[in-house]
């Protein structure tokens, strides 16, 4: 099974990224798309950790035992939304279509000084590039670890510098990034936050997920009773082609934390989070991207 995630380097070279976002910039996303099925079947052939990753959460969710077919669908639907990263990153309208589906609570709480946005490993976070898919007008800041995913900051920062400047570093201090989460909520933001990976070392609640139990991180949750934020969730779904659904929901206009009972309302927290991603992995599994070995 595959180690720990932190753990797990970003296979390929810098000179292959670099290369395909060469490609991508002169061919378009049609032609380039053709290479993903040569990646595809180079990673179904040597990441054996990741394919035995993938075989055991598509047993979860699937109707029926995994096979090879479904695991190649697995990777090459990863292939595909890290791939359209790369034209959110070029824009000149090669970006894929996307449709919002943002409840009216849902704007109120981006819009009222502040708020949360928990995202996965699902998907597409990306989709926030497109104009149909965020609000413009209220900055949005994204915690994302740097070192760990290098090869992407590089290209963010070479194509979108000022993108790349307002990333938080998740790989900083934890009294350093809370203060300047805060910092950007109390200037209005919205902050990103991936919620279902725990790094070594983190505070971490047990939750049901996918018929086991999985381990997410309790800092959301602590940082959104703290400061006092509203908490919304929302994923990029990629639905084959060029569309996808940016989904958004209010999963709390306050989080809670009394001090009598504190570790188990932060529980119920995060399985409510976990219980809106089982949902929406249920109706679209293959945006999976969790590839190592989740419930361990």
């Amino acid at each position: 099974m595959a180690e720990r995630w932190e753990h797990q380097r970003e296979r390929g070279a810098r000179w292959a990224m670099l290369l395909l976002f060469w490609i991508a910039r002169r061919l378009g996303r049609r032609r380039t798309r053709l290479f993903l099925y040569p990646i595809t079947a180079y990673f179904l052939l040597t990441a054996r950790a990741p394919r035995a990753a993938s075989r055991d959460y598509l047993r979860r969710v699937l109707p029926h035992a995994p096979g090879w077919r479904e695991v190649a669908r697995h990777f090459f639907t990863f292939a595909a939304v890290s791939l359209d990263r790369i034209f959110w990153l070029i824009g000149s309208g090669q970006q894929p279509e996307v449709i919002a589906h943002r409840p009216d609570e849902v704007y109120r709480a981006e819009h009222s000084g502040g708020c949360l946005i928990l995202v996965a490993h699902y998907g597409s976070f990306e989709v926030r590039q497109d104009p149909k898919s965020t609000q413009h007008e209220v900055p949005l800041r994204i915690v994302m670890d740097r070192a760990h995913g290098r090869m992407f900051t590089q290209l963010l920062e070479r194509t979108k510098p000022e993108v790349a400047r307002s990333v938080i570093d998740a790989s900083q201090s934890g009294p350093s990034l809370m203060l300047e989460i805060k910092q950007a909520l109390d200037g209005g933001a919205m902050v990103g936050l991936m919620a279902d990976r725990v790094r070594a070392g983190e505070r971490a609640v047990t939750v049901d997920f996918l018929g086991g139990k999985a381990r997410l991180p309790a800092a959301p949750w602590i940082l959104a009773g703290v400061l006092g934020v509203p908490v919304v969730i929302g994923f990029g779904i990629y639905r084959g082609g060029r569309h996808y659904d940016a989904c958004f929901e209010l999963l709390a206009e306050r989080v809670q934390l009394p001090r009598a009972g504190r570790e188990a309302a932060i529980q119920a927290y995060a399985q409510r989070y976990a219980e809106r991603l089982e949902h929406y992995v249920r109706e679209a599994p293959y945006n999976w991207h969790n590839f190592y070995d989740f419930w361990s």
